[in-house]
């Protein structure tokens, strides 16, 4: 006999089908199986949850020990695997949008351990995303509040047509939702999470870029970042730093870095950058790799942090991920940084 777990709408999609459990709408959280019946209580996860908030969000105590409020339910976009093993230390039950469940209730022991695919991941047949449709998704997936075509193609510095074509694409694949018609049609992102999931399978966003090491003389990585981004925008090179190096700026991974990547505006010759670095062109001892921004994933929406210019906190963290020993970095930098 299956167990059935009814949930609100929203949450559905997060758990991904098994013959055992049937999921089924409904506004009171509830879980049965046969005659028996445990209610739940949703705790809502706030974006860059820490494990210090978990006791006080959690109200570890007499309510939650009570059966009438129902057993709590941690759910949340995004639970990072720090806060799921430090929720189940607690005996804390959860539910993400990536498919992990724990739930310890009276005649109940379940748990996945996500795995749900993202919607829409690239199928023979289906159409390719281009490098300016990363772009739009970058700057897509910043957006608070609902946007429309005309807006994101101008945060993104993108035709109307691209933009419009990459939104028809996102909501074909189930990642956007809809709102209005005509010129008050809003596009929202359903979940930040299952969307970055989804980019990050895209070839278009993780491609290798054409490339050049060279060599800077500097003290410290700090003062080689700042020294690269003052001594290119001074020769108007639009640039951004990126990976494990701008996210050690946001104060995530180890300070010692030995080899940065920099996004060179494909407009400009990577030799040309090394010539405005003053940089030798080398492949040993090489300190700092400058990379071909095609699509300016990386160039465009650059912001500044500490006087080095960054790239954006997507980019950052889809190119830490491709570096040697990055993946932990990236994933540090997304629950901490990007927060989903």
């Amino acid at each position: 006999m299956p167990a059935v777990f009814h949930l609100p709408a929203r949450l559905i999609p997060w758990l991904p089908p098994q013959p055992w459990l049937q999921v089924r709408s409904a506004t009171r959280p509830v879980l049965r199986m046969g005659e028996r019946e445990v209610r739940l209580r949703l705790l809502e996860a706030p974006s860059k949850l820490s494990v210090d908030q978990l006791p006080a969000l959690l109200s570890l105590g007499a309510a939650a020990k009570d059966p009438g409020h129902g057993v709590p339910l941690l759910v949340g976009a995004f639970l990072s695997q720090r806060i799921r093993e430090a929720l189940e230390a607690r005996d804390a039950n959860y539910l993400d949008a990536s498919g992990h469940l724990h739930l310890v209730a009276p005649g109940f022991f379940i748990h996945l351990g996500g795995g749900r695919s993202a919607p829409g991941v690239k199928q023979p047949g289906q159409g390719t995303l281009g490098v300016h449709g990363v772009r739009a998704i970058q700057t897509l997936l910043g957006e608070q509040a609902p946007v429309s075509v005309s807006q994101l193609a101008e945060r993104a510095a993108l035709s109307v047509g691209q933009t419009h074509k990459v939104l028809t694409r996102l909501e074909e694949v189930g990642l956007v939702r809809t709102s209005g018609r005509g010129p008050a049609k809003r596009r929202t992102v359903r979940e930040r999470t299952e969307l970055l999931d989804w980019l990050q399978t895209q070839t278009s966003a993780t491609r290798r870029e054409r490339s050049l090491q060279v060599a800077l003389y500097a003290r410290r990585p700090e003062d080689l970042w700042l020294h690269s981004s003052t001594k290119l925008s001074k020769a108007g090179i639009p640039h951004a730093l990126t990976g494990a190096a701008a996210a050690s700026v946001f104060g995530i991974g180890p300070t010692s870095v030995p080899l940065s990547r920099v996004r060179i505006s494909p407009k400009v010759p990577l030799s040309q950058a090394a010539e405005a670095l003053g940089a030798e062109v080398t492949e040993r001892g090489a300190n700092l790799t400058l990379l071909q921004d095609t699509g300016k994933v990386g160039c465009q929406s650059a912001t500044h942090q500490d006087g080095i210019l960054v790239a954006p906190p997507v980019r950052i963290y889809l190119d830490a991920r491709s570096e040697r020993r990055g993946e932990d970095i990236a994933q540090r930098f997304r629950e901490e940084v990007l927060g989903y």
